[in-house]
């Protein structure tokens, strides 16, 4: 009987041991099959990664190329800049030298020329008209006339006459008892680049400091021991007054 049981046991025991054998291959089988999905998920991943390294170094070496573009092209702007700037000076300056035979009247009364300049000797006029525009009421100040004369010569002469009158302080030439001023007729850039000189020029003269504004933009300052100063620009002279004490 004992041997029954124990025959009995061992049938148990074999049965036991089975079912742990399936259980374990059950499992075995369910780890690979889950095995196999992470290795094939991370083999996507991998695959992913791969494809977005690739991206991102084609993206970086694009980055790249367009700064060594970027780089070139501010080069080629600040060379194009430079060439405008002087070409424009250059444009500048010829247009001024088309002038250089021409004086700015102003002041002189509409209509007071007639329909054409008289003839005059010793000067030769090529031409003389009002500015373009139309005539401004009678109270206000009339256009401009320009005059174009043959020889510079005389142009740097009337001008001449004109500064010497008003440094003696003999007054503005008159005509029709109003003052007429003579200019040198410039171009409008030219004009603007003047009258940036405007506050300097006040100041000098509220501290009574003898200047010129020489051609074409040049600020001249005659100093109390009588050295003279030169600026080609505003910002210089301005820097240069507030640095020199008064009468130095």
């Amino acid at each position: 009987m004992a041997a029954a049981a124990q025959q009995h046991l061992s049938g148990g025991d074999s049965l036991i041991l089975q079912e742990i054998r399936n259980g374990n291959q059950a499992l075995s089988s369910k780890l690979d099959s889950k095995t196999a999905e992470i290795n094939q998920s991370i083999s996507g991943l991998k695959s992913m990664l791969d494809k977005l390294s690739s991206r991102v170094t084609e993206a970086e070496d694009r980055i790249g190329t367009a700064e060594d573009q970027l780089v070139d092209l501010d080069s080629r702007v600040v060379k194009l800049r430079k060439e405008n700037d002087f070409l424009m000076e250059k444009v500048d300056q010829l247009e001024n030298y088309s002038r250089r035979n021409n004086i700015r009247v102003i002041n002189l009364g509409e209509s007071c020329e007639g329909n054409d300049p008289p003839p005059t000797e010793p000067l030769i006029i090529e031409r003389a008209h009002r500015a373009f525009g139309p005539r401004p009421p009678a109270d206000q100040r009339p256009r401009p006339v320009l005059i174009r004369l043959l020889k510079c010569q005389d142009r740097d002469k009337i001008l001449r006459i004109a500064a010497q009158r008003s440094r003696e302080n003999k007054g503005p030439i008159k005509y029709d008892g109003k003052p007429v001023l003579f200019f040198p007729d410039l171009s409008a850039s030219l004009v603007k680049r003047r009258k940036e000189y405007d506050r300097v020029k006040t100041e000098l003269r509220s501290k009574d400091i003898p200047f010129a504004l020489l051609h074409p933009a040049t600020l001249r300052i005659t100093l109390p021991d009588g050295r003279r100063r030169f600026f080609q620009t505003p910002k210089e002279a301005a820097a240069f007054l507030r640095e020199t004490p008064a009468g130095t």
